[in-house]
């Protein structure tokens, strides 16, 4: 994580200097990554079916569970919470628990590594310039399991006029394989077309 609008990281590979911030181990469950857009459909008296959709809404969320208890992952976790050495030297910390909730707006960055091989190795970087921890899921400690910090963080409207929610970062010529020769034109979409027309009356 890092400060709101830190820029973007010049590529998939190079490593992340200040201000970013590891949030250190996760479970084995990894990273899930969720796209959500609610569309509506429109009704008519002429068909059953929808004539258009309408968009309600967008989100897109990154969710995992850390587990190491440091500064930066109890802040996101409790919304911005600090701490402070009680005084100078003495080693101990405090931090306050608000009983207002408030934002704690983040850049976020998530980084993964595909190896098909050992001469094959893929980088990808997941860039958010604005996220918030949306959800927190129940923390637990037991004498047979580490402390887990479960959080979701919801991309937030880009600031500026800017229509970039999140940016893809690789080095993975998979993702422009077959892009040619999948490419759909509206001149294919019209002879597939049906042109008969139907109009009905009341």
């Amino acid at each position: 994580m890092a400060p709101p609008g830190t820029p973007e990281p010049a590529d998939a590979v190079a490593a992340l200097a200040a201000p970013w911030v590891g949030l250190g181990l996760t479970t084995e469950d990894g990273v899930t990554l969720n796209r959500r857009v609610e569309k509506e459909g429109t009704a008519h008296w002429q068909s059953i079916t929808p004539a258009r959709y309408i968009i309600r809404s967008h989100e897109l969320t990154v969710a995992s569970t850390f587990q190491e208890s440091k500064g930066i992952v109890l802040g996101a976790y409790f919304g911005g919470l600090t701490f402070a050495e009680t005084a100078a030297g003495s080693k101990k910390y405090r931090a306050e628990i608000s009983s207002i909730p408030k934002g704690d707006v983040r850049a976020l960055c998530v980084d993964w590594t595909d190896q098909i091989s050992a001469t094959e190795v893929y980088h990808h970087r997941l860039y958010v310039p604005r996220a918030e921890v949306s959800e927190t899921a129940e923390a637990q400690w037991s004498r047979t399991q580490e402390a887990r910090w479960g959080m979701t963080f919801s991309a937030l409207a880009p600031a500026g006029g800017s229509t970039v929610l999140a940016v893809w970062l690789t080095d993975d010529p998979a993702v422009v394989a077959g892009l040619a020769a999948a490419a759909i034109t509206p001149t294919a979409l019209d002879t597939n077309s049906d042109s008969t027309t139907q109009e009905k009356r009341p």
